[in-house]
């Protein structure tokens, strides 16, 4: 029974004391002294009873306390060690931040650096450009591009000047000056005209006018012509010169040059019957390309034709070394067949003497005269070694 049981009770008591009273209309002070008797008892029962619910409730209370706090030390290495454990992870965490954040800064001050070195190249492009179209537009300048793409081209083949080619040079026979001029193995020339038609066809991609683009596409064309007819014009195909039949037009272009190449078939066809070679970059290089395996090919013909004179010198040299040696030989045998007579034959018939005069009693012997006798040899003429 808890402490609010009791209470309950003496409550419930009292009431009914009081109601009884009220009900018999407090017949008599008896019955109040013994109802207040009666609540004074209860409520020293009630104190007692509450007092020793509070020393239950309060060791009850001591050995949860007691039980919570071995609980909470038992708890506390765990609760230590996973501090720790978070404790680490941030310094990882905040680690990990720094670097990340230095490693952003690095990529941002590259990321600058590239920016500035592209709008650096940028701005020299856009300079390039600018001179590049002050050049385009200038006819004289044009020109010199055109043969400094020309002369490069021939130098990254491995062409000398002076050597392999000329540039400006006149020809002999004539007052004609090619721009270059390459010369073969075999001193047969191939002339080289520079030429950069570009202005109509600058105002033909400029303009959006259908009209104004058929005119100046026709002007373009119109140049193209002009300039096959100015080279044709120029001798740079003759035998006096020692050329090739046929001549080179060389467009510093490769763009200019596929384009006409496909728009104007016909002028391709006109300059093939006048002997005219239109060639853009590629095209050109492979040209050199072509003569320069022509000084190869002819080089190693050249040192062909000297071990073939060599080889011929060597089969007379040889001709003549066997016939001298089979000469010496003939004579050796000749002196070896006679040595063998000689010392064969001329020595047998010799040594017969020798041994009848030994075998002679009638002379004196050797010992004799003091003179001691030595046993004969076979004469040799150093041929046994």
């Amino acid at each position: 029974m808890n402490v609010l049981t009791i209470l309950f009770i003496i409550a419930a008591l009292v009431v009914g004391q009081v109601a009884v009273a009220i009900i018999t209309g407090r017949r008599k002070e008896a019955a109040d002294t013994s109802a207040k008797e009666a609540v004074e008892a209860g409520l020293r029962v009630l104190m007692e009873q509450n007092k020793s619910e509070r020393e239950r409730m309060s060791e009850t209370l001591e050995n949860k306390l007691k039980l919570g706090e071995g609980e909470l030390n038992a708890k506390k290495d765990l609760i230590l060690e996973a501090v720790n454990n978070m404790r680490l992870e941030i310094n990882r965490s905040q680690d990990k931040l720094v670097k990340s954040d230095e490693s952003r800064i690095t990529e941002f001050q590259t990321l600058r650096t590239v920016i500035d070195q592209h709008k650096t190249a940028t701005e020299s492009l856009r300079a390039t450009a600018d001179n590049l179209r002050k050049i385009l537009s200038n006819n004289q300048l044009r020109g010199s591009f055109g043969q400094e793409v020309a002369e490069d081209l021939l130098k990254v083949a491995g062409f000398v000047k002076g050597q392999n080619y000329t540039a400006q040079g006149q020809q002999e026979t004539s007052a004609s000056k090619p721009d270059f001029t390459v010369i073969l193995p075999d001193g047969t020339k191939i002339n080289i005209d520079v030429k950069f038609p570009f202005q109509a066809l600058q105002r033909w991609q400029e303009t959006e006018d259908t009209e104004q683009q058929k005119k100046y596409l026709a002007e373009f064309k119109g140049d193209i012509k002009a300039k096959l007819k100015e080279i044709t014009s120029r001798n740079y195909i003759s035998p006096e010169e020692n050329t090739v039949d046929f001549v080179i037009m060389f467009i510093p272009n490769e763009m200019i040059f596929s384009f006409i190449y496909e728009k104007f078939p016909d002028v391709w066809q006109e300059a093939i019957k006048s002997k005219v070679v239109l060639c853009g970059p590629f095209g050109f290089t492979a040209i050199l390309r072509m003569v320069q395996q022509s000084y190869q090919n002819f080089k190693y013909q050249k040192n062909l034709h000297g071990i073939v004179k060599l080889i011929k010198s060597f089969e007379v040299e040889y001709g003549k070394f066997s016939k001298a040696l089979d000469s010496l030989g003939d004579k050796i045998q000749s002196v070896s067949k006679e040595y063998e007579a000689v010392s064969g034959v001329r020595n047998r018939q010799l040594t017969k003497v020798v041994d009848k005069i030994i075998a002679d009693d009638s002379l004196p012997s050797l010992e004799k005269i003091g003179i001691e006798p030595e046993p004969l040899k076979r004469p040799t003429l150093g041929l046994d070694d």
